[in-house]
């Protein structure tokens, strides 16, 4: 079963996206076109909370590596159309999946970070569906320990029934009490580790970029282009975890 949240109860364009990401196979243009609209639509949630921010506040996205160009793009292209690009700053990881006698694992084997003030900045952590919360976990157990931000959104267009609390579990209290949760639908089944209807199955092969081995060998245009642009070299360098 799927229910929509506020930020899109009155918003048939974003729920006809999400609703669609389902029905998207073998298309992966397709399906990254869809990803980029949502990110989009994503930003536009965020705009309220985030214009009542100091000028001064860094706001750092956290992304993985495959959602970098397509879900965090369209997200971050928003937020520099409003008005933030001075102030936005990226951190990209790439995660290994790893189950061994019922748990799962997702090491970060590797980071594209952007200099940013760790001690007055807010996160952005986005990801195309939160289930397990396992790699949310992760990457922001991560960057958590190299900054202490005031704020925390966590950005999704869906999430599996009671990933809110799963997560917000994973944390102290004077962290998860951080914690603001922005998605579009909440979904209530699973078909083994897939959401029904979530995303339509694995984003990896969704989106073109192989399993979850291979995805891990791809470097998004997005860190391109920012390594470039902020560092002087397109090619990141791996910082290993």
């Amino acid at each position: 079963m799927r229910t929509f949240t506020k930020y899109c109860e009155k918003d048939e364009a974003t729920r006809v996206l999400v609703d669609e990401l389902a029905t998207i196979k073998d298309d992966p243009q397709n399906y990254r076109l869809h990803m980029q609209a949502i990110g989009e639509k994503l930003g536009g949630s965020l705009l309220p909370s985030l214009r009542q921010i100091s000028a001064r506040t860094d706001i750092c996205v956290i992304c993985t590596v495959e959602d970098a160009d397509f879900l965090a793009r369209g997200l971050i292209e928003k937020l520099e159309a409003a008005g933030f690009a001075d102030r936005l700053h990226v951190v990209c990881m790439w995660n290994e999946k790893i189950r061994a006698e019922g748990v799962s694992l997702s090491p970060v084997t590797r980071e594209y970070k952007e200099n940013f003030d760790s001690n007055n900045s807010v996160f952005v952590v986005i990801k195309s569906i939160i289930s397990g919360a396992c790699v949310v976990k992760t990457n922001l157990t991560r960057a958590i320990s190299y900054a202490n931000p005031a704020r925390i959104f966590v950005a999704a267009p869906v999430l599996l029934e009671g990933a809110e609390g799963r997560l917000s579990n994973e944390f102290p209290k004077h962290i998860n009490q951080k914690f603001e949760f922005i998605h579009f639908a909440t979904d209530t089944e699973k078909n083994g580790e897939d959401v029904i209807p979530g995303i339509g199955g694995s984003l990896y092969e969704l989106l073109g970029l192989g399993n979850s081995l291979e995805k891990n060998k791809y470097v998004p245009a997005l860190v391109k282009e920012r390594r470039k642009k902020f560092f002087g070299s397109p090619t990141p360098q791996p910082v290993m975890a």
